[in-house]
């Protein structure tokens, strides 16, 4: 059966209720969305360890109840396997390994208006390749939460808003900057 699935890759760094508008959206025109937290980040952010990055978004998939039409896919991790260490990964990467995946599906790479940005655009490995070969779909932004701010409210020992991360989604991240210390560029 063939389905149109979205594809969303973040740095998840951490989720937030920005990327659940995001799914939102997605979910009006898409029968999937995949969300794919970055193991080895292109642009070299530094993150929070994957595995907490990765239950994160999963706490907010089980938070939002989107059920089985939302994914979290561990699928960088398995690439990086593949790759020497510290290599990154590429969206490129991401959707030639799940168009493997889901062989009778139509992928589409989700962005945001920044990653749209025609100058930001230009700096995604094969990013004309990826716009003939998928595409993309550019979410409107609806709800303006960035990481960067929930990590400095994090920082500071406060939870963020409930509007902006809930307790339940943030909690393991919460628990990790106030042992290890700050995590992270946006």
């Amino acid at each position: 059966m063939s389905h149109r699935i979205a594809v969303l890759g973040s740095a998840f760094n951490p989720p937030h209720m920005g990327h659940a508008n995001v799914v939102e959206q997605a979910l009006t025109l898409f029968d999937r969305v995949i969300l794919v937290p970055s193991f080895a980040h292109a642009f070299g952010k530094k993150m929070a360890p994957f595995t907490l990055r990765l239950a994160m978004v999963e706490a907010l998939r089980v938070y939002a109840g989107w059920g089985a039409r939302v994914e979290v896919s561990d699928i960088e991790q398995k690439i990086a396997a593949q790759k020497p260490f510290g290599v990154p990964i590429y969206t490129f990467d991401v959707l030639e390994a799940i168009e493997v995946i889901e062989p009778r599906s139509t992928l589409t790479f989700v962005v945001g208006p920044d990653n749209a940005a025609a100058a930001t655009w230009a700096k995604f490995y094969k990013s004309e390749d990826i716009d003939l070969r998928w595409g993309r779909w550019v979410a409107k932004e609806q709800k303006s939460i960035r990481s960067t701010a929930i990590r400095a409210i994090i920082e500071q020992g406060q939870y963020p808003p409930e509007s902006a991360c809930p307790a339940v989604v943030v909690q393991p991240y919460f628990n990790f900057v106030n042992t290890m210390g700050t995590c992270g560029a946006s």
